[in-house]
């Protein structure tokens, strides 16, 4: 059976089986927030089920916008976005700004800052941020599609300086703890309310020790951010894995990460420890063709994967939310519904934020069906190597698109 989105209206009501217990609820929503959420009944449910909308951790742009150029620097080009990203299930995420000359990264949050803050739609789908460098390694391969030129050391005014723009806005921070400076930079991090994750980093065993201990916590998109050829005996997933306990980003393509370490990771963290993130460019939920990240311009072929012009390396994802839980669950042969939270609640915990089926709760709903295979064209898991093969994903045009529910009043 395939996952199936249903439409939903920006006021109405129905009943849908909860995601994890299945107990049936009848729900009320006005503005696309719940209001009423009280017991249904069983014959009402007719095979739908109701989740919280998911929430992306890292999105570079989506829809054929991206956020690393002044073209997105709009209430347009955002409200764009969000209704895509809700259209593929996503209610929130936290805009991420990568590599770049730091003044100019800090011009770029400022202004989305005073467009978001103005208008409560975007305020809603965009609670935060993710600044993912430049305080990453330079290192070949560690660098990955990021400005090497623009990487550099980080200090404890760095941070000071994000404070001020931000205030209390949730914010990611993305660094290389090998870097000099991070040890303070992280305590000064984390004393502003910043959660601090590794990535695009080459860090040893005792360097991340030491990161950890000064209040690192998280890791980004574990697997990738690091090169294709890695030393058997000793290398970063190793270093990682090795101990259990920082929260962990994973892409769930099948490409980034291919489907047999995507099981290893989730055999050895826990779930609440896993969460999974599309890495979403411009491409996202947009044709084949060229995009940039920031000054990169990136070639996205019809095998759905971002490919860097010089190095061939990937460089993010055109992964939509949904498809991410339809393929992690088809790499782990899990149910979707032991899988909704890796995308969902266990991003929002790390975040500090909430993610529930309650009236009033910012973090949105989504209501689900299952339909028949045939009502789709399979997306399989596609490797590099398939891909030159001819593996195609499908185009959009392909997916017989469900009638809009009868939701409203």
């Amino acid at each position: 059976m395939r996952l199936n989105l249903q439409p939903i209206a920006a006021s109405g009501f129905t009943t849908a089986r909860h995601y994890r217990t299945g107990e049936p609820l009848h729900v009320r929503w006005e503005n696309h927030q719940l209001t009423l959420v009280t017991p249904g009944y069983e014959e009402a449910c007719d095979d739908q089920w109701i989740a919280p909308g998911l929430f992306d951790l890292q999105v570079n742009g989506y829809a054929g916008i991206d956020f690393q150029n002044d073209h997105a620097l709009s209430r347009e080009a955002l409200l764009h976005v969000v209704r895509t990203l809700r259209s593929d299930g996503c209610h929130r995420f936290l805009l991420t700004l990568i590599t770049t000359e730091w003044p100019s990264l800090l011009h770029r949050l400022r202004r989305f800052r005073e467009i978001i803050h103005a208008d409560p739609e975007l305020h809603a789908a965009i609670p935060g941020w993710h600044i993912e460098g430049p305080f990453i390694s330079a290192e070949p391969g560690y660098i990955g599609a990021h400005c090497p030129e623009c990487a550099r050391d980080a200090n404890p005014q760095d941070i000071r300086d994000l404070k001020n723009l931000v205030g209390n806005d949730p914010l990611l921070l993305t660094l290389a703890p090998e870097r000099s400076g991070s040890l303070d930079t992280i305590r000064e991090a984390v004393r502003n309310g910043f959660i601090v994750s590794f990535g695009h980093t080459n860090a040893t065993r005792d360097q991340l020790e030491a990161a950890h201990q000064a209040g690192a916590s998280a890791f980004t998109h574990l697997g990738n951010g690091c090169p294709q050829l890695l030393d058997r005996h000793d290398n970063l997933l190793w270093r990682v894995l090795d101990k259990p306990r920082l929260h962990t980003g994973i892409i769930a393509d099948g490409i980034h990460v291919s489907p047999q370490l995507f099981r290893i990771m989730h055999r050895l963290l826990p779930d609440p420890l896993v969460w999974w993130t599309t890495d979403a460019m411009a491409a996202a939920s947009a044709e084949p063709g060229t995009y940039t990240i920031g000054k990169t311009s990136v070639t996205v072929g019809t095998d759905g994967i971002v490919r860097h012009p010089t190095t061939g390396g990937f460089a993010g994802s055109s992964l939509t939310p949904i498809e991410a839980i339809r393929r992690g669950s088809q790499m782990l042969d899990r149910p979707w519904r032991e899988c909704w939270d890796f995308l969902s609640t266990n991003p929002a915990k790390i975040m500090g934020l909430t993610s529930d089926l309650q009236p009033g709760f910012p973090s949105g709903f989504q209501l689900l069906r299952h339909a028949s295979v045939n009502e789709y064209t399979p997306v399989p898991c596609v490797s590099p190597i398939a891909s030159h093969l001819g593996m195609a994903r499908p185009s959009k045009r392909s997916v017989k698109k469900p009638q809009p529910a009868a939701l409203m009043e």
